[in-house]
């Protein structure tokens, strides 16, 4: 397989005179995580295409060893994506994966599994998304209640519905594909502006069966200076904690979200309030594990389709917070812990007394 990381962006954003891939957090350039990523799923080379001050990649490039073949093609004109792809087909003699580099992700499990995924059912790509929200122009979103379940975590591309609601996801800057789906690329002759990445992949899937393949973990995405600051921030935070805890979001088909109410227990902590679903991690477990046998401990229910959203500090504990599909409806779900449970819309949730963490992670996933 071929490595294809498109790293011809001005960075207008980030403000400096660096390119973006070069940018270092904790070190480490966001190339130099990207090479390494593509390196671990054991790519045979890997591509960098470079555009604004590509000359300063490529000598950073030349000055290492990244155990790997590394070379660098030249997108001339920043038309998008798909122009990247273009610009390096004739060093892709394989299948290959598109990796940008401004994305850090939280699980270093998730790319190969997405790769056995792809290697198993050999779509013609593999999408692949996270339940973080991304504010950058160029990740569309989708909704997952759209799309066709067909194994844990991994979906249909295409719509088969417009009229639902349900769990939201991004996709993430990294897809799979096989090779013959250069033969999708548009004529980019005469092309003066840039080209859509999202029709690239529309082409393909109207033609061959395609997927999306939702992240377990996170994927920490660098737009702007204090993405970077904040992400510092956090990892210095997490850094000093002892202990973990997990809860979990649970999203059915209409966009309700499951809360239960906790007992009117003086002794226990916010008596009364309502919550997300969630405890403590044991020893040994992951938070992944962990969220899942909450939720079946608490409500009976084996979560298949979820994704880790957000990870904070919380009473000197690291916490993290997962979005997933409620596939079942209120009466299939069996409450062995506090004195009720329901669903609530987001414009719902002002109203309620929920726990304050709990409701934090509420307004940082569906907004204020």
């Amino acid at each position: 397989m071929v490595g294809i990381i498109p790293a011809a962006g001005k960075a207008t954003r980030m403000g400096g005179d660096a390119p973006k891939a070069l940018i270092e957090i904790e070190g480490q350039t966001l190339l130099e995580r990207s090479i390494g990523a593509l390196k671990a799923i054991g790519v045979a080379k890997v591509v960098v295409v470079v555009g604004h001050l590509g000359e300063t990649i490529v000598e950073f490039l030349s000055s290492r060893d990244f155990g790997v073949p590394v070379s660098t093609v030249r997108q001339e004109h920043a038309l998008g994506l798909a122009h990247a792809i273009a610009t390096a087909a004739n060093q892709i003699d394989e299948d290959f994966v598109v990796l940008c580099p401004d994305n850090i992700y939280t699980d270093p499990q998730d790319l190969m599994r997405a790769l056995e995924v792809f290697e198993s059912r050999k779509p013609a790509f593999i999408l692949l998304a996270t339940v973080t929200p991304n504010e950058q122009r160029d990740r569309k979103s989708y909704v997952i209640s759209a799309h066709r379940n067909l194994d844990d975590n991994l979906y249909e591309y295409r719509n088969y519905s417009d009229n639902t609601s349900g769990l939201g996801i991004n996709s993430t800057g990294c897809c799979f594909f096989r090779r013959d789906t250069l033969d999708f690329l548009p004529s980019f002759a005469g092309l003066n502006r840039e080209h859509i990445f999202r029709d690239y992949l529309e082409d393909i899937s109207a033609k061959q069966p395609s997927l999306i393949y939702l992240l377990r973990g996170m994927r920490y995405d660098f737009s702007a200076p204090p993405d970077v600051l904040k992400y510092l921030e956090l990892q210095k935070r997490l850094s000093n904690t002892s202990g973990g805890g997990v809860s979990a979001i649970l999203i059915n088909s209409r966009g309700q979200v499951l809360l239960q109410q906790r007992d009117d227990n003086p002794a226990i902590r916010y008596p009364g309030h309502w919550s997300l679903f969630g405890g403590t991690i044991e020893d040994g477990e992951s938070a992944e594990t962990a969220v899942a046998r909450e939720v079946r401990e608490e409500i009976d229910f084996e979560m298949k389709n979820f994704g880790l959203f957000r990870e904070f500090v919380q009473n000197n504990k690291r916490e993290f917070a997962f979005v997933g599909e409620l596939s079942a409806e209120l009466y299939e779900l069996t409450l062995s812990e506090g004195q009720g449970m329901n669903v609530f819309y987001p414009a719902q949730l002002p109203e309620l007394l929920i726990r304050p963490d709990d409701k934090e992670t509420l307004k940082e996933y569906f907004g204020v």
